[in-house]
């Protein structure tokens, strides 16, 4: 197996982080490439407050620029500089954006971290990772971040609340 590229998706989020420390990990041992792509999930196409139509390529343009700026502030405030990465923005759904991407770059392996919601949470917010996996042609690596899994409910915890014990 030659992983050549490896895309990491961001949220922006500290969760996403877990997916670049796998994602840096593997690229050391194989000397891949690391894409770092932000999906700004906003819909650009909109009216603006003062009536004036914003539609059109320079609306999308703006929204890729404000999504630019936040993806170098988060990387420059959270990732160490001794990691090579080649910073992707997109605007849409990030989903689609993730595939296309991941395709078109002939991407090895999707690294995307979780948050590992659950329950209604879950249910109303979806999950980006989740459908990734199930709609991806290329393999994925989803990842729950550290803060999550010692969080995790173990059987003890369930049998003591329960005073099974």
């Amino acid at each position: 197996m030659n992983v050549r590229k490896i895309l990491v998706t961001t949220d922006l989020s500290k969760y996403s982080l877990a997916g670049l420390e796998y994602a840096s990990e593997i690229g050391l041992s194989y000397g891949s490439k690391l894409y770092f792509l932000y999906v700004a999930d906003e819909h650009p196409l909109k009216q603006a407050s003062n009536g004036a139509d914003v539609t059109g390529r320079s609306a999308i343009q703006r929204a890729e620029d404000q999504a630019q700026k936040r993806l170098e502030e988060f990387v420059r405030r959270c990732v160490a500089p001794d990691i090579q990465l080649i910073q992707v923005v997109r605007v849409g759904n990030p989903v689609d954006e993730i595939r296309r991407f991941a395709e078109q770059q002939g991407v090895d392996v999707i690294v995307i971290a979780t948050h590992g919601w659950t329950g209604l949470k879950h249910v109303l917010m979806g999950s980006v990772a989740e459908r990734v996996v199930r709609h991806s042609s290329i393999p994925v690596l989803s990842v729950k971040p550290l803060a999550l899994r010692e969080n995790f409910v173990h059987e003890e915890d369930i049998e003591s609340e329960l005073h099974l014990r």
